[in-house]
Order: structure tokens, then C-alpha cells, then sequence
């Protein structure tokens, strides 16, 4: 068995006295229609790390109809740093499904289901069985993969990254902004990137751009050489001019902090909420969280 399921036995599109009384204060801030919108959609996560898990708890406590986590990675010690929903003494090896039990008892309304099966493996209308897909933690080459199935299946994407104190997601709501490898072209390739872009999109290029060609995120045990592999490829783009502004940038990489995974998994499930109640801000496609500015920027590339 690839999937394991807790159920929570509700009808969809109806709102028990329990949720009722669960939601009261969200159901003030959008209304019951809104909630009756969030219980009756469907949400694939892919990926459950510190971001992921995050993420899940956001979704699960504003009462979605059914989230999946979908993992075919086992728990290493950089869980450790912000996956909250894996138990310490937990007896799973799969992310996924450690993160099952916590995960389900964050609200009993939700349906949640652990599968260990790689987005990889999936046929191309795997996507159109939800209505939200959230991907997290892949390679680049697999976000285009996903946002091409998602886009000819007009499912609602958010892609979704951090890496140590800097993170981003990118969102294709409306099926009429640029795709994943057409906001971030070139990535796989030594070839220069898009000017008149702000400094979080150059870090992420780059970023993308090392993952690619090193198979991996940049690791704390390998910092020295992944920051000057960094800093070549930084340098790498026609329209960089001062390298040393990225030094700040470039030590606070490594690992998934906590603060971080907690910036970008609340924009993120606030933005797929926006989507699902249909007040989506359709005018940027692009979050950037900026560490060393302190900020957080929206943009439309």
C-alpha cells in the first residue's frame, strides 16, 4: 500500500454543528459560503519537510475537505530543525506518514492521507483528482513537470522553497501569468537570466540553478564550497554588477529554519485559501522573503 487514509466521515459542502462551532471565528472573517468553499476542496502537498509541515497545519486548522502528504523521502536529521509534525521517538521512516498522526489530530474534520508514492512515478492527470496542488522541496526539472500538468489540467499550483532563512513561492492561479520555467529561465543552463529583476530573483536563479547542476540543496557540511560555487554563478549572469551585495545572502542558506518555514508556509496556505474562496490577487505571481531586508515582496514577472 502506497497511501493510508484517517477519514473524517463529513458530507462535502455541508457544515456540521462540530465545524460550526470548530470555524466560528474564521467563519467571521469570511462568511459560511467561504467556509463551505475551504471544506469542500481537495489539497495535494508534495513534499514534507519543515515548509511542508507548516503548510499542513494551515490548511488542516482553516478546514479543507482533504489534504494528501506526499513523500517518498525518509526522516533525516534535518527534519529535525522545523518538521514539528514528526514525533521524536516516531517508529516511521517515511516522512509522510510520520507526519500522519499529528497531523490528522489538528482537526478531526479534515481527511488526511499519507502517500510514500514519488510525484515522479504519477501519471500526467495525477494533479486533476484536487483542486489545490502545493509542491515543495523538489528539483526544478519536476516543478516544470508539475506545472505543465497542472496547467493543461487548469489545476490551481503554488511552488514553494526555503533555504535557511530565504524562501519564495511562485503561483499559477489564473493560467495566464508565465509558467514555473518561463519565470526562471535557463536554469538548467549556463546562459544569463531576465535584467531589471530585484536581488531575491538573481539568489533564487542561482539557487535553482545549483540544484540542477549539483543533484542537491546547498548542505551546512559542504557550506565553503557551495557558497563559491554560488557566488560563480552569481557571477555567471550578465546583469550582476556587485557580487559582494550577496555575501550577506549567501551564509544563511543551509538547512530549513523555523522562522522561515513559518513566513512562507502561512503565505503560501493564505494565498491557496485566497484562491479557493475566490479572492485571488491576481496582479503578482512571485513572493520573495527577504532575510536580510527583514521583508517580504510580492512581484509580477
Amino acid at each position: 500500500m502506497d497511501s493510508e487514509i484517517t477519514n473524517n466521515g463529513g458530507d462535502v459542502g455541508k457544515l456540521s454543528k462540530d465545524e460550526l462551532k470548530v470555524y466560528d471565528r474564521q467563519i467571521r472573517l469570511w462568511g459560511h459560503d467561504g467556509q463551505k468553499k475551504l471544506s469542500s476542496w481537495n489539497v495535494l502537498l508534495i513534499g514534507m519537510q519543515g515548509l511542508g509541515a507548516e503548510i499542513a497545519k494551515n490548511l488542516i486548522l482553516s478546514g479543507v475537505h482533504s489534504i494528501t502528504l506526499k513523500d517518498d523521502t525518509n526522516i533525516s536529521i534535518l527534519d529535525r530543525c522545523s518538521q514539528f509534525l514528526i514525533p521524536p521517538d516516531s517508529e516511521e521512516r517515511n516522512r509522510a506518514k510520520a507526519s500522519l498522526a499529528n497531523a490528522q489530530k489538528l482537526n478531526p474534520n479534515v481527511t488526511v492521507t499519507a502517500d510514500i508514492k514519488s510525484i515522479e512515478e504519477e501519471e500526467e492527470d495525477f494533479v486533476s483528482k484536487f483542486d489545490v496542488v502545493i509542491a515543495t522541496e523538489c528539483f526544478p526539472a519536476i516543478y516544470r513537470k508539475i506545472n505543465e500538468n497542472c496547467r493543461k489540467h487548469k489545476v490551481n499550483l503554488y511552488i514553494a522553497d526555503v533555504f535557511g532563512f530565504f524562501g519564495y513561492f511562485v503561483q499559477d492561479v489564473t493560467f495566464e501569468h508565465n509558467l514555473y520555467h518561463e519565470i526562471f529561465p535557463n536554469y538548467d543552463q549556463r546562459s544569463n537570466v531576465s535584467e531589471n529583476r530585484p536581488l531575491p530573483y538573481y539568489l533564487t536563479s542561482a539557487l535553482l540553478r545549483f540544484q540542477c547542476e549539483s543533484n542537491r540543496k546547498p548542505v551546512p557540511d559542504n557550506c565553503e564550497k557551495d557558497i563559491a560555487e554560488l557566488k560563480s554563478i552569481i557571477s555567471s549572469f550578465e546583469h550582476i554588477t556587485n557580487i559582494e551585495t550577496y555575501d550577506e545572502y549567501l551564509g544563511e542558506l543551509f538547512c530549513e529554519m523555523s522562522p522561515t518555514t513559518s513566513i512562507i508556509g502561512a503565505a503560501v496556505a493564505q494565498a491557496a485559501m485566497n484562491t479557493i474562496m475566490d479572492r485571488t490577487i491576481d496582479n503578482f505571481n512571485v513572493f520573495f522573503y527577504d532575510h536580510v531586508e527583514h521583508r517580504g515582496q510580492y512581484f509580477k514577472l
